[in-house]
């Protein structure tokens, strides 16, 4: 028998913003990140993450198809934190200096946060092909900003050159190489004390000048 009592409407669905959305993803990245930088990489889980998050691991999915895609974007955002300073630092110097003050401020931030520096381009893990995951990071926003802003700034300072695009993306490849190489000995090997920190940094700046100096005189690299 049928009641005379209407059903009870359902209760509308409850619609999560693009906001909330982009909200919580950020959320997931400050967990992942602080635990990447203070444990390491095994120490970061999905369990663990979503738990610190307050949601279950399927949640996890949403956003990101495992634990190495999360870590790129940690990655990518760093870098394009270094991006924006260096950024910053060269459009206050005047125009003839922002092209070394560009790369002068990326060597500093580095050594100032040699612990990014070492979470991104020394971290290793015997299950993970890290050599991998970095070079993914050449196609992500915040290694292609580091790129656009150089080649712009390497173009307003070039010599009158043959197939300029090429001869910038020469030079920038070349000092981008240098100037990690040095990171690359001084962070993850040599650890120097403050005096010699101060005069290798010294040398590699003075190094980067005189290269973009010979290069906008003419010299070929």
């Amino acid at each position: 028998m049928l009641s005379d009592q209407a059903s009870p409407p359902s209760s509308p669905k409850r619609r999560i913003t693009v906001a909330a959305r982009e909200q919580f993803r950020e959320e997931l990245v400050d967990i992942a990140r602080r635990i990447f930088l203070s444990e390491g990489y095994a120490a970061v889980t999905i369990r663990r993450i979503t738990a610190e998050a307050g949601v279950t691991p399927m949640a996890f999915y949403w956003y990101f198809d495992c634990k190495d895609a999360l870590l790129t974007v940690i990655w990518d955002e760093i870098i394009g934190e270094v991006a924006q300073a260096c950024q910053r630092q060269s459009e206050a110097a005047p125009p003839a200096e922002r092209l070394q003050t560009y790369f002068h401020a990326m060597l500093d931030y580095w050594l100032t946060h040699p612990d990014y520096f070492r979470f991104i381009f020394l971290g290793e893990s015997p299950n993970v092909d890290m050599v991998h995951l970095r070079q993914q990071l050449q196609d992500l926003p915040g290694t292609q900003q580091v790129y656009r802003d150089l080649h712009a700034l390497l173009r307003a300072n070039a010599p009158a050159v043959d197939n300029l695009d090429t001869a910038c993306i020469r030079i920038r490849t070349l000092l981008i190489y240098r100037l990690f190489g040095f990171l690359h000995s001084v962070i993850g090997m040599r650890h120097p004390d403050a005096a010699q920190l101060a005069r290798l940094r010294d040398w590699v700046q003075t190094d980067l000048k005189h290269t973009l100096i010979r290069w906008q005189q003419g010299a070929e690299f």
